[in-house]
């Protein structure tokens, strides 16, 4: 499987809040994609999110100031690449007024 892996600055936030507000909106955000059925696993003490679908496996660890997202898609997952990042952009942009998001 392809891996696909990114990082974002998030000025200001600590790991909990990072991880409060991803793990509050994890299941809203992934329902609007079109990759089917997921699983999402939440481990408080890591701050780390696990989500295991269909057509992806991926992790979500947030830090200070940052998270990083960690992700094995398919082959049928991987033209997905860019809507994704679209998507992620879209969301972290209005979720805590990020700009110049690459």
């Amino acid at each position: 499987m392809p891996s696909y892996q990114r990082q974002v600055e998030i000025p200001g936030r600590s790991s909990q809040e990072l991880y409060d507000c991803i793990s509050k909106d994890i299941e809203k955000f992934l329902s609007k994609s079109p990759i089917g059925k997921f699983d999402v696993e939440r481990d408080p003490g890591k701050k780390e999110l696990r989500i295991k679908g269909n057509i992806f496996s991926a992790t979500l660890i947030c830090l200070e100031s940052k998270m990083q997202l960690h992700a094995q898609l398919s082959l049928m997952a991987m033209p997905f690449k860019s809507k994704l990042d679209d998507g992620i952009n879209h969301w972290l942009s209005k979720t805590f007024n990020l700009t110049n998001l690459e």
